[in-house]
């Protein structure tokens, strides 16, 4: 009995350990992972991956990893499969008996470990899937059924001819994310990769003070990374008193140009998004969906393509998109709020906080977009809806990155012409005066 209380001890330790690790430094790893995936509860979701061979880890990977919706359970989630690989490996070594349990013991429980420490450091790599976990526990499974049955010649031979195939068959043999990349210990807990999904992750979650007080410990010095904490100093009405203060790499660290690449592309989306320019948040959207490097959907990307649609009037193609997210399971309940919303007509949407300002915000007609004007498109936006105070402090602050104080001299007049003083604007003015 003590033996075993030391044993599951153990397990108990290594799960906690994996809860604390996911569910505070490495969250972020954890939404970058939901985020890319579109896990459906419906037969034909299942069936198509019952298909494929290594599907069926993949299946419930998929299953598993949309808990990480809410970090907290996700985590959960990963402590409970780091117990039961531990767990797994022990039985098998005790099974095996080598060296003799009683008298190597220790060597026992050291050697234990090795699976569960060698997963854990492959998991740095933030490309490579939870589908692994999964195939590593199969993998144990499968030792264990062949470790059981070995007392019998005829059960021996079985097993050791259909354990391979049975592996491949559920497992696969490819749990990277990338298609024709490998796994490399250069990626292995890469700072800036961490850097740029932990300022993703904050974005997502409109945790604005977060993000600024990440810049404060640590400037911000990646395009992405100054990018996001732009965008929360302009949503707390704070860049012409502030952005000074932390690097910037020039116009690009308000507007990131467009890559096909999924990191980048969310993050300008977002910013277009809370701008007011539907159409081309939307464009960015789906872009950074097809851009996901192994073709997955994305929840994330599939719900702000119902919003923009909704608030660009374009119901039907809104309704679409919810469809497809009332067969989530996290997502459903939203789903279902916001079809409610659709259904109740536009003055529904007009009442609404978020939906209903970016409606009043948004430019009614077409004109031809250009990213090195993109300043004057901010003007735009000001004279159609001078409450826009984020498109105001974006044309003010992109000539100030140009250097081109004679059009902010423009710009400040019609700031002056299109809405009444405000201390976001002062500030502007103190600036230009202390330069």
């Amino acid at each position: 009995m003590k033996k075993r209380v030391v044993e599951y001890s153990l397990s108990c330790i290594i799960g906690v350990l994996a809860y604390f690790f996911w569910a505070l430094p490495f969250r972020s790893v954890l939404n970058y992972h939901e985020e890319f995936q579109l896990f459906l509860l419906d037969s034909d979701y299942f069936l198509s991956h019952l298909k494929q061979m290594g599907g069926f880890s993949v299946y419930i990977s998929e299953f598993f990893v949309q808990f990480y919706n809410n970090y907290w359970i996700g985590s959960i989630v990963i402590a409970i499969e780091f117990f039961f690989i531990h767990q797994l490996t022990l039985t098998i070594l005790k099974s095996f008996n080598v060296f003799g349990v009683n008298n190597y013991r220790i060597l026992i429980y050291c050697l234990s470990l090795v699976p569960t420490l060698v997963l854990w450091l492959v998991l740095g790599d933030v490309n490579i899937m939870h589908s692994l976990i999964i195939a590593v526990i199969i993998a144990l499974l499968l030792l264990y059924v062949l470790v059981i049955t070995i007392h019998s010649a005829t059960y021996r031979f079985i097993g050791l001819f259909l354990a391979p195939i049975a592996y491949v068959w559920l497992a696969g043999t490819s749990h990277y994310r990338i298609p024709n990349s490998t796994f490399s210990f250069e990626h292995v807990y890469n700072h800036k990769t961490l850097q740029i999904l932990d300022y993703d992750f904050l974005v997502r979650t409109n945790r604005w003070q977060q993000i600024i007080e990440s810049s404060e410990q640590k400037q911000p010095d990646l395009p992405l990374t100054v990018c996001a904490t732009n965008l929360a100093l302009g949503m707390t009405n704070q860049i012409g008193r502030r952005a000074k203060e932390f690097y910037q790499n020039g116009t690009e660290g308000l507007f990131p140009p467009f890559t096909k690449e999924s990191f980048s592309t969310l993050t300008t989306a977002e910013v277009y998004f809370h701008l007011g320019l539907m159409n081309t948040a939307q464009r960015y959207y789906f872009e950074a969906m097809e851009a996901s490097p192994n073709y997955s959907k994305s929840c994330r990307c599939i719900r702000r393509l119902a919003e923009t649609n909704m608030i660009n009037g374009q119901y039907e193609v809104a309704r679409k998109y919810l469809h497809i997210l009332s067969k989530t399971l996290f997502y459903k309940k939203w789903a279902c709020r916001t079809l409610q919303l659709i259904n109740a007509g536009d003055w529904a949407i007009l009442q609404h906080p978020l939906y209903g300002r970016l409606r009043r915000m948004r430019l009614n007609e077409d004109f031809l977009f250009s990213d090195r004007e993109i300043d004057k498109i901010c003007g735009r936006l000001l004279m159609h809806n001078n409450e826009n105070v984020l498109a105001m402090q974006y044309m003010l602050f992109y000539t100030l990155l140009e250097n081109d104080y004679n059009k902010f001299i423009q710009y400040m007049h019609l700031v002056k012409n299109e809405m009444s003083y405000c201390q976001e604007l002062a500030s502007f003015e103190k600036y230009v005066q202390k330069h």
